[in-house]
């Protein structure tokens, strides 16, 4: 026993140099902190928007990738079932016709007139190796934007060929909410 307090005096320190090892031990401390540790902090305040707005981004990212997929999931589908357009014949004009004002009864669009032409400036075209006549069909229409375009789209989902050339609106003058449409469409014919 008295051999083990012989050697903790030996290991006693004196004043002098706890004094320098705390001083040693404080200086590090200090010197971490003020500048190791104030930096991380600094470093951390900064990442914090930076890592907020990119978990944003990424976020909008998956929504708008999922948009996408979906939209090219639908777009695949209708893509099977698009079939391509049919031209009429030149004695087919009046069937053409009727079902132009089949679609305008659907989608609520009152035709006031309707006259057909061959186009003057142009005596034939040459699609697709065939030899084809342009036939314009011009239509006084009255009726409501949303009834218009219902009944456009209409037009672009018909089995014929049909392509708006012209469109010009005016407001009715007796009713706010219709409008006077003037629309002039296109159309291809065989001879």
């Amino acid at each position: 026993m008295i051999n083990l307090l012989d050697k903790l005096n030996e290991l006693k320190l004196d004043n002098k140099k706890i004094f320098l090892i705390a001083f040693v031990g404080l200086l590090i401390v200090y010197v971490d902190f003020a500048f190791i540790i104030k930096l991380q902090l600094q470093g951390i305040r900064t990442a914090t928007p930076k890592i907020i707005k990119l978990k944003k981004d990424v976020d909008n990212l998956a929504k708008d990738l999922s948009w996408m997929q979906d939209l090219e999931r639908k777009a695949s589908k209708d893509k099977r079932t698009l079939k391509p357009k049919e031209i009429i014949s030149e004695d087919k004009v009046l069937l053409l016709l009727q079902e132009v004002s089949d679609l305008a009864n659907k989608n609520r669009v009152k035709i006031m007139q309707i006259n057909t032409s061959k186009d003057a400036k142009v005596q034939e075209e040459v699609i697709a190796g065939e030899k084809l006549s342009p036939i314009i069909i011009t239509l006084d229409l009255t009726c409501g934007y949303h009834s218009l375009g219902s009944f456009i789209n209409a037009l672009e989902n018909a089995r014929q060929y049909i392509d708006v050339e012209d469109m010009k609106i005016i407001r009715d003058p007796r009713d706010y909410l219709l409008q006077n449409v003037n629309l002039v469409l296109k159309t291809y014919a065989r001879k």
